[in-house]
């Protein structure tokens, strides 16, 4: 009966202390305010693409259901089946190359490589191709005067100066271009196909001799349901007819489990960006709580004297700080909401997954839970100095820094708070080990600054005072207990370590695609070479000169159909592994260990091996799944069922961007089996040759290819790379765009605690004037001390930043981690910049006040 008493009489002060207004409180509802937008902007576009997923997976899939097989097309008994269950959408896609045909003579690139899709009369099922300028899909592939037409993307109209109405060569046959490709309702399918897609009719494909046996193809049939048919029922079907095919039979639910992966990480990644922002505004929330208690410091010893208990003046104090806090949770919410509606548009062109634009009620309710327990997280300890506002302040005429720690209870209240942040954002990146992750980095991240921060004090006390007075008192301010160099070191490293960790990490990346991979990768891929014509291709290749190395291997399409006797993809054990059993793979035989691959498990056969197959796997794939030597592994192989023995493990260097395989197969095991052959070419030490030189010899070794082998696929790697590097700036634009909210929450956290240590220092200031103190004198003091906290901050920062960095790259991402020392140094620029100019706009503000009022109490 008596807390609620005082919960009534604290309801009511703290409803009259709110009447003056939110002055001094502006930093705690703006930095609330954008840690909850942040948070709620990308669980909100989350629900929104996986929305878009779900309403439209049908048409991503371009049908109910969809057959897919490699290198041979399914026969007529299953097709049949699949006419009896509904309408029937069949589709040929692979990669190949286009020549303008008119070439003679013309620029000298002027060939291309393309997502190749040829396509029936009955397609798409379920949406529409859209084409510039617009008409009929028929009409635009249709044959005019013995001539069949084409549709192309835009990227390869302009790669190779075409415009509509010109002709191109595809294999053996030539194509116009009617039309340019706008958009497919099934494109997301083939995400991250490489080369501009061209879309031809089935029916003219023969005519090029691009199909031959073993040739890398994907057959899609695609199928509307009748009414009454099911994707189970169908699947049941086609079973029960054909035990052990090799096809793979998807439901429109499952249109794309890569791409729907890939979104969710990188929304996790971007949620653990806003995740950062909001608890580094909770840094902000407690600076703004301690400011807000010395700035009511009079009023609560006022209180006190009248008789005030200390539970009502921490309940009066908690009520002021909720209700401000739902105002920064409110306006944060509706910033987030807004969110997917202002980012569909934008994403439109970009995405192959449209954003459903709505308000997702349980982002909110998620980001209020994190913006309310922030909240309490952090402005509870500061808080409970309320209750120990001494009655002296009255008498003196100043207040001295509240005494004392906080008690244990609410100790308690902010551990349970704090547990309840780690598991929401354990579950909202979904991916445990992320979240863990982030959780200890926040933990011990936090830990360090303050342990820099008191190291610091206490490093500059074992040192002498320096001669220069302005300096000495710079020293002995950051000496004194009391300071604010903790607080400044953690307001400020911790922003800067996200932000140094994320430069570090693009600027690993970025290295990584455009200075080690060039320079290690070969010049050209080739696929699909025929048995026959390898001897004569190899033969060719050597031939150019500047070319340095030629690889060569047969390949084939596979699937990993079970692991010991259970499912594949119900025998995965890591997430990251999945797609190893997600489809067909690529699959070899060879005498010899690959390059570029180290054996870390079991032996290699010998190279005259003559017995039941064996097969060595990558070491990673092998832990994904559970396999350890001697496990046996069921294989599909173009519709051949067989087992291998698992007899080695290896490590690939997939980085080397060289033929390697996840299963590499004994000889004799593909026997009997259509192939062809994959190929690398090196050209003066790979794509990092020298300049003119280089370029020359790729442009003869592709002119002498695609001459004498036009059925033979170039894949140039240099532009294969420039590809993955623009999707890689798309993405980490959009991870940038998230860590703005982080460094605007960390320049407000440190505005409120730089603001929070000047005020502190006013009637330091003041002493200082009397003294004969000049402004530039204090200025320059002040301007040293914050200015040395910055620099701690931003030494700290790097580090951490570094450390943070190699961790994601090299475990997370799993590629190579180095140093990079521009972002380094212009981390502690920043550090020194922030600092001294808020430092200096704070200054400034109290040096301009009046002496008079300290004075007097003198």
């Amino acid at each position: 009966m008596e807390l609620l008493k005082d919960m009534a009489l604290a309801a009511r002060l703290a409803k009259r202390e709110l009447r003056g207004g939110f002055s001094g409180m502006r930093v705690f509802l703006a930095c609330l305010a954008l840690g909850v937008a942040a948070v709620c902007g990308v669980l909100s576009l989350a629900a929104g693409l996986r929305a878009g997923l779900a309403a439209d997976a049908a048409v991503l899939l371009g049908g109910d259901v969809e057959v897919t097989a490699s290198s041979l097309p399914l026969e007529a008994a299953p097709r049949r089946i699949l006419e009896r269950s509904g309408r029937v959408s069949r589709t040929l896609s692979m990669r190949a190359m286009v020549t303008a045909a008119n070439d003679a003579g013309g620029p000298a690139r002027r060939r291309g490589l393309v997502s190749l899709r040829a396509v029936d009369g009955s397609y798409p099922l379920l949406g529409r191709v859209e084409l510039a300028p617009d008409m009929p899909l028929s009409e635009a592939l249709a044959v005019r005067e013995g001539i069949p037409g084409a549709a192309a993307a835009p990227e390869l109209l302009s790669r190779l100066s075409l415009t509509v109405g010109d002709r191109v060569r595809l294999g053996g046959g030539v194509y116009e271009i009617r039309a340019v490709l706008v958009r497919e309702p099934d494109r997301m399918v083939s995400f991250w196909g490489f080369g501009p897609r061209f879309l031809v009719s089935m029916d003219g494909l023969a005519a090029t001799g691009l199909v031959r046996p073993g040739s890398l193809i994907r057959y899609a049939y695609r199928v509307a349901l009748a009414p009454g048919v099911t994707h189970k029922a169908l699947s049941g079907e086609l079973e029960a007819a054909f035990p052990g095919h090799g096809w793979r039979v998807r439901e429109a639910a499952g249109a794309s489990p890569g791409l729907a992966g890939f979104f969710e990480r990188l929304t996790a990644i971007m949620g653990l960006v806003g995740l950062s922002a909001l608890l580094l505004g909770g840094l902000g929330v407690a600076g703004a709580v301690r400011g807000h208690l010395a700035a009511r410091a009079m009023s609560l010893a006022a209180m006190r004297c009248v008789g005030a208990s200390s539970r009502v003046l921490f309940l009066t104090c908690l009520a002021q700080i909720l209700v401000l806090a739902g105002l920064g949770i409110g306006l944060g919410l509706g910033i987030g909401a807004a969110a997917p509606f202002v980012v569909s548009p934008l994403l439109g062109e970009v995405s192959p997954v449209r954003v459903v634009a709505s308000v997702s009620f349980g982002a909110l309710a998620v980001a209020a839970a994190f913006g309310l327990l922030t909240t309490l997280f952090f402005s509870l300890p500061p808080l409970s100095a309320a209750g120990r506002a001494s009655p002296l302040a009255l008498f003196r005429g100043y207040a001295e820094p509240f005494p004392g720690r906080p008690g244990r209870a609410v100790l308690a209240v902010a551990g349970v708070c704090g547990l309840c942040i780690a598991a929401l954002s354990v579950a909202v990146t979904g991916d445990r080990r992320l979240g863990l992750g982030f959780v200890a980095v926040a933990i011990l991240s936090a830990l360090i600054l303050r342990l820099v921060g008191a190291g610091l004090r206490r490093g500059l006390a074992l040192i002498p005072a320096p001669g220069n007075p302005i300096l000495a008192l710079a020293v002995s301010g950051l000496r004194r207990p009391g300071n604010a160099s903790a607080g400044v070191v953690a307001s400020l490293g911790l922003g800067l370590t996200v932000l140094s960790g994320m430069a570090l990490v693009d600027a690993n990346f970025t290295d990584l695609t455009r200075r080690e991979l060039p320079r290690t990768a070969p010049a050209y891929f080739f696929i699909d070479i025929q048995p026959a014509q390898l001897a004569a291709f190899e033969e060719t290749v050597r031939a150019v000169p500047g070319v340095t190395a030629v690889h060569t291997a047969p390949n084939l399409r596979g699937r990993i159909v079970t692991v010991r006797g259970m499912d594949a993809e119900q025998a995965n054990l890591d997430p990251d592994m999945a797609w190893v059993a997600r489809g067909d793979r690529g699959m070899t035989f060879s005498r010899v260990p690959p390059e570029n691959s180290v054996l870390v498990a079991g032996s290699w056969w010998p190279e005259d091996y003559a017995g039941p197959p064996q097969a060595s796997m990558d070491a990673e794939a092998a832990a994904g799944y559970g396999i350890g030597l001697g496990d046996v592994v069921t294989l599909n192989v173009l519709g051949r069922r067989f087992d291998v023995t698992v007899t080695s493990l290896r490590r690939i260097n997939w980085l080397s961007l060289g033929i390697n395989y996840v299963m590499v197969l004994s000889p004799g095991a593909l026997d009997g089996l259509p192939m062809t052959y994959l190929a690398t070419a090196h050209i003066g030490g790979g794509t990092g040759g020298e300049g003119r030189d280089r370029d020359a010899a790729g442009e003869t070794l592709f002119r002498a290819v695609s001459e004498k082998f036009p059925n033979v696929t170039a894949v140039d790697v240099g532009e294969t790379l420039s590809d993955i590097t623009a999707i890689a700036e798309k993405i980490s634009l959009a991870v940038t765009a998230s860590a703005l909210a982080t460094l605007a929450a960390g320049i407000l956290v440190l505005a409120q605690t730089l603001g929070g240590a000047l005020a502190g220092r006013s009637r330091e200031a003041v002493i200082l004037k009397v003294c004969g103190a000049t402004r530039a004198d204090i200025l320059g003091m002040l301007a040293a001390e914050q200015a040395m906290a910055g620099a701690a901050a931003g030494a700290a920062a790097l580090a951490l930043g570094a450390g943070l960095s190699a961790l994601f790259v090299s475990g997370y991402l799993k590629v190579p981690w180095s140093f990079h020392p521009v972002p380094a140094l212009l981390t502690i620029a920043v550090a020194a910049a922030l600092t001294v100019t808020l430092s200096l706009a704070g200054i400034l503000r109290l040096l301009g006040g009046k002496s008079w009022p300290y004075l007097r109490n003198e």
